[in-house]
């Protein structure tokens, strides 16, 4: 099957661009065309979309996206399709051309225990690119911070909230976080960074 006009131009456009997250959003662009073509919705997740939401405030190296549940071969027929080569395991991918590996974490798209049921859509070269809301992200990485004791989580959530404190829907991530049970640091974050947002 060969690639759509579209779905080439934004490999393309990954390949050629300079600024990395603009790189890496075009590959993830390319990749969620490729799957909305067999009917499956790819959304991606992890430091790729903090990165986007911090305005390349904090940068990672890869590119995480959670797809439904699929047979290997329908993945591999996809990602071989676009040029990507295995690996590893089904989960691990590399394009010759884009130095950002692809992983699809296991599914279901869910932060802690709590299934994420709504989404953001950016559009990239006329794809809609599903990613997580910053609510979800943001309570991602505090999920990530208490239960791994990963300081770099935390410093990612300080990151997105500061870059978002007006827009942040925060009676909602409360209850969220409370049913997380990740509200005691949640709010020790947000007393931080709220100092930090009066002063600007």
């Amino acid at each position: 099957m060969t690639l759509s006009p579209k779905i080439k131009s934004l490999l393309d456009q990954a390949i050629a661009k300079q600024e990395k997250l603009e790189r890496q959003l075009y590959l993830a662009a390319a990749i969620s065309g490729g799957f909305e073509k067999r009917g499956a919705s790819a959304v991606l997740v992890g430091g790729t979309v903090v990165e986007f939401y911090t305005a390349g405030g904090y940068t990672t190296a890869d590119i995480d996206m959670v797809l439904p549940p699929l047979e290997k071969k329908e993945i591999e027929i996809v990602m071989e399709e676009l040029g990507l080569v295995r690996s590893g395991d089904y989960r691990h991918w590399i394009h010759p051309q884009i130095p950002f590996p692809v992983e699809f974490p296991p599914g279901p798209l869910q932060i802690g225990h709590r299934v994420v049921r709504e989404l953001n859509e950016i559009e990239i070269g006329g794809i809609k690119l599903k990613i997580l809301k910053v609510e979800d992200i943001l309570l991602d990485r505090i999920v990530m911070a208490k239960e791994w004791k990963d300081p770099q989580a935390q410093v990612q959530a300080e990151m997105l909230m500061y870059a978002h404190y007006q827009e942040i829907d925060w009676p909602t991530v409360h209850g969220r976080a409370s049913q997380l049970d990740i509200l005691k640091l949640f709010q020790e974050i947000q007393k931080k960074v709220k100092k930090r947002v009066k002063k600007k």
